[in-house]
Formats: structure tokens, C-alpha cells, sequence
């Protein structure tokens, strides 16, 4: 795990320092970075994102041109194509790849349509530079993480925190010779409830974000609430890790002039240079888990940021519901079917998590105050004819 923090967090910095000095995408803030350890695990991570990524954007730029879709519509479409080729891979070729490789394939799978969306965003006359500033980024962390995986670090750092490039399963590490010996994980869910749980999230986010205005990350929730069941301690390590982001970011952010995409990249950065630590020091042997903890926590923590002040308040309750519904709904699916999930905490659990949900709507209701209805005003002015006009 210290190898991929490590290649994350220097990607991260050399994005946002990219960012700030020559105004570049580069796929996105954590696309690329991931993508390096990702390929360092498996290489064929890198064939199956790039013709991901083709496809995504051809059908974006198909979707431009024949219809009115933009912002936040356009990342939706973008991230449902680039998803598409990975997850066919996994239903057609499921039986014939590892688990190791399906688990790195399916988590993987959002990133292709970042990437794409990303490079949309680029004006066409900087793209051929992005592109090649994207490359050579891609090339130098990979080479940074050949450089550590080594037999003789995998006797130090390769077993001091969870093992994540240093496994029988990562390809350079058994390449080198510097794979370490230890217990393999199995899956947490099967990937039909998973991907049910990841569609019921985006749903629930973004009718978060249209209701009340708050991000609550697309798939954030829908991946903890499948951490949690096996370690309640990455719930812990997500809420104190977005609290630290979150101090690191508005320290940053009161003392500079440095704001969005260089922002999150701050977060990112702190979030996975605190997690390190916290690992060593918590009962947590998912190394993979605890990484992607950071990187949401990171992330999470710009969003709460971003937030207006008058709806900071609402960003937690909003999100530990969410997070409880998706709970549930792997406890349903348990119910249903006894081998979908790992964890079963019963009917009293079910009900106090249903409270909670109606707790925490309730609360963010109460604080909520609605516009005023478009069409009425509209109705009723001089512009259209109705009130006293």
C-alpha cells in the first residue's frame, strides 16, 4: 500500500501543479495516477482503459452533436460508455480471468469516462499537448513504481502495510521476483448486486445534488457501504481522514489563491498522506480498501467544501443517509439470498438504520428552505400576461 500511496500522491501533486501552471486536464485529477497503479497490479488494466476511453469519447462527441446535452449530463453519459467495455468484459470473460484482475476491473471502470469527459473539456488546439503532458505523466509513475517494487523493499515496506502491489497478484511485483506471501481476499459482494448497488448510488446522488443542492460523490457511498461490511474500521478511517482533508484544504485555501481542480488535488494529497499512518495503526488488512477510502474521503472533502455555508450542515446527515440506504439495500438482498453478502446485522439493525434515514430527511427537510415554484411566478407575472397585468 506505501508504493501506491506513493505513486498516487506524487501523481496527484504533478496534476495539480500541471493544472495550475499550464491550465491541462490530464484525463482528470486521479484518473491517471490510479490508472499507474492500477496498470503496476495488472498491465492489462491499461489496453482494456484506453480502448475504454475511445469509445466514451467517440460516443460523447456523437451525443454533442445530436442533441442538447452539456455540464453534468455529458460526465453521466461519458462515465455510463466508458463503463459499458469493462463491464461486458467481466460478464463475457468472467469465468476465464482471476479475481484479482475482475476486482481491478470493475472498480476501474469509472475511469475511462473521466478521462474522456476530461479530454472534451480541453480546447481542440491544446488537446494534442494534453495528450502527450497526459502520456508522459502516465510513463513517469509508472516508472517510479517499477523502481520501487523491488525484492529488497518488499522485505521492508512490502510488508509493513497492507500489501497491495507487493501481492502474488500484481503483476511487476512477480515479474521482479518481489511478490510478499499473504492471505488473499475474497470478494466482498457478487458483481450483479455490486453494480445494482453502484446504479441505486447514482441515482441517489444526483437526486441529492438536484433536491438539495450537495454532492454527495456518485459512487462514494455505494463503496462504503460495501467496505462496511467486511471492516467497520474503514468507516472510522473515512470519517476522520475527510475531517483532516477537509482542515488541509481550507488551510491551503485561506492562505493561497489556488481553487478547483488544484484544490482537490490538495485534498487528495492530505487525505493519502494521512492514511498511511492511521493503517498502520487501525485493524485494517484491506489495503486496496483503505486506499480508495482516502481517495473518496479526498474528493468528499472538496465537495463539502464547495458546498454553500448555509448547506455545510446538511453534507453529513445527507451523506450517512445515503450511506444507510445502501446499507439496506445489501441487507435486502441478504435476506433474499443468504450468499450476497458477507455481513448480515438483522432485523433490529435493519430498523435502527431506517430510523436514522428518516432522522437524518427529516433534519435536512427541516433546514431546507424551497424556492418558489418557476412556472408559478411566472404565471403570475406581467410577462406572461396573468396577475394584475
Amino acid at each position: 500500500m506505501i508504493v501506491a500511496v506513493a505513486v498516487t500522491t506524487l501523481g496527484v501533486f504533478c496534476v495539480a501543479l500541471i493544472t495550475q501552471l499550464f491550465g491541462y486536464r490530464t484525463g482528470g485529477t486521479i484518473v491517471i495516477p490510479v490508472l499507474a497503479v492500477y496498470t503496476l497490479k495488472n498491465v492489462l488494466m491499461l489496453p482494456i482503459f484506453l480502448f475504454s476511453t475511445v469509445i466514451a469519447y467517440l460516443g460523447l462527441s456523437i451525443a454533442k452533436q445530436r442533441t442538447l446535452i452539456y455540464g453534468r449530463d455529458e460526465l453521466l453519459l461519458a462515465m455510463a460508455l466508458g463503463s459499458g467495455i469493462p463491464l461486458i468484459i467481466l460478464i463475457v470473460l468472467g469465468a476465464f480471468i482471476s479475481e484479482a484482475l475482475r476486482t481491478v476491473v470493475f472498480i476501474g471502470s469509472i475511469l475511462p469516462g473521466l478521462a474522456a469527459y476530461n479530454y472534451h473539456q480541453v480546447k481542440p488546439e491544446f488537446r494534442t499537448r494534453d495528450l502527450l503532458t497526459t502520456s508522459l505523466l502516465f510513463i513517469g509513475l509508472i516508472l517510479l513504481g517499477w523502481v520501487l517494487i523491488t525484492p529488497g523493499l518488499s522485505r521492508s515496506i512490502g510488508t509493513l502495510a497492507p500489501p497491495v502491489l507487493y501481492t502474488t497478484t500484481a503483476d511487476v511485483a512477480v515479474f521482479k521476483s518481489a511478490s510478499v506471501s499473504v492471505e488473499l481476499r475474497p470478494g466482498i459482494l457478487s458483481r450483479p448486486v455490486a453494480v445494482t448497488l453502484f446504479l441505486i448510488g447514482i441515482l441517489l446522488s444526483e437526486r441529492i445534488r438536484g433536491r438539495y443542492g450537495v454532492r454527495t460523490g456518485l459512487m462514494a457511498m455505494a463503496l462504503l457501504a460495501i467496505y462496511a461490511l467486511v471492516n467497520a474500521w474503514l468507516i472510522g478511517l473515512y470519517l476522520l481522514v475527510i475531517v483532516v482533508a477537509y482542515a488541509g484544504l481550507k488551510t491551503v485555501h485561506y492562505g493561497t489563491l489556488l481553487y478547483g481542480r488544484v484544490l482537490i488535488a490538495v485534498s487528495v494529497v492530505t487525505a493519502l498522506l494521512v492514511v498511511v499512518p492511521l493503517v498502520l495503526a487501525l485493524p485494517i488488512q484491506r489495503g486496496l480498501s483503505a486506499y480508495f477510502v482516502a481517495i473518496l474521503a479526498g474528493v468528499n472533502a472538496y465537495s463539502w467544501h464547495v458546498t454553500a455555508p448555509r448547506k455545510r450542515v446538511l453534507f453529513f446527515p445527507l451523506q450517512i443517509g445515503a450511506f444507510l440506504i445502501l446499507l439496506m439495500v445489501t441487507q435486502v438482498g441478504q435476506l433474499i439470498e443468504p450468499t450476497v453478502a458477507p455481513a448480515l446485522f438483522g432485523l433490529p439493525g435493519f430498523f435502527a438504520c431506517a430510523v436514522v434515514v428518516v432522522v437524518c430527511a427529516a433534519f435536512v427537510e427541516w433546514r431546507t428552505v424551497d424556492l418558489p415554484d418557476q412556472e408559478r411566478i411566472f404565471e403570475a407575472s406581467i410577462l406572461s400576461g396573468g396577475g394584475d397585468a
